[in-house]
């Protein structure tokens, strides 16, 4: 329904009203049902745009990148072509 960006970006606008992270996951859970962020999770991000956070996307962690399904299947048709 909503991507997780989308709900971050709902959470950055209510916290800006001064909605509390209790009142943000009513809201959430109201407009995205059971696909809602979890009640934890919206009190992180509650927090972080509280605090002066303006950016709603993820921030890259060191370790191992992620790969979709995609870049796999392409990746093994190469090697096997090799």
């Amino acid at each position: 329904m909503f991507s997780k960006q989308e709900q971050r970006s709902w959470i950055k606008i209510e916290c800006a009203r001064g909605r509390t992270a209790r009142q943000c996951h009513q809201g959430l859970q109201e407009a995205c049902g059971e696909s809602a962020l979890p009640y934890r999770t919206v009190s992180r991000w509650v927090k972080a745009f509280n605090q002066g956070r303006q950016n709603v996307a993820d921030i890259r962690r060191p370790g191992r990148p992620s790969a979709s399904e995609e870049e796999v299947y392409a990746l093994s048709a190469l090697l096997e072509s090799d």
